[in-house]
């Protein structure tokens, strides 16, 4: 198998595509409803980011981890912790940064920064982890090795 063919296997580029297009979706609604609403920064801050992280799960459980044979119930259940953990550490981070001058979509995008290493450690190794079965319909995916330095 190919370096490139590794690259593009491993969950790790999968989950930071799909992250650069959520982002670019929370990013997008975000800045809708900051101007076309009267509703306060932690209001469109929430909605945006909420309706996102929903989209987040569908696509990272399909796509990125290729979960979607394992219980839907169960991850949901890892999920919702891992979930208000990044939603508080959004907010927090959006009003820090805010305080410290930054505009709104500014804050956002350095707190998202911030929050992306907790996001792939949870959603491989919690959210989405593999669980042996005792009698598997078919093996999961094995994920390559990446390696980008011989």
């Amino acid at each position: 198998m190919g370096r490139a063919s590794k690259i593009y296997r491993h969950s790790l580029t999968r989950f930071l595509a799909l992250a650069a297009l959520g982002f670019a979706f929370d990013l997008s609604l975000l800045a809708v409803l900051h101007a076309v609403t009267p509703l306060p920064t932690a209001a469109t801050v929430s909605i945006a980011f909420w309706v996102t992280y929903a989209l987040n799960f569908a696509l990272n459980r399909k796509f990125a981890f290729h979960a979607e044979r394992q219980s839907v119930r169960g991850q949901l259940v890892r999920f919702a912790p891992q979930v208000v953990g990044d939603y508080l550490l959004t907010l927090i981070g959006v009003t820090l940064f805010g305080a410290l001058g930054m505009g709104l979509v500014v804050a956002r995008v350095a707190s998202g920064g911030t929050n992306l290493i907790f996001n792939y450690v949870l959603y491989r190794w919690w959210t989405f982890r593999r669980r042996p079965s005792a009698s598997p319909v078919s093996p999961p995916p094995v994920e390559p090795e990446l390696v980008l330095v011989d």
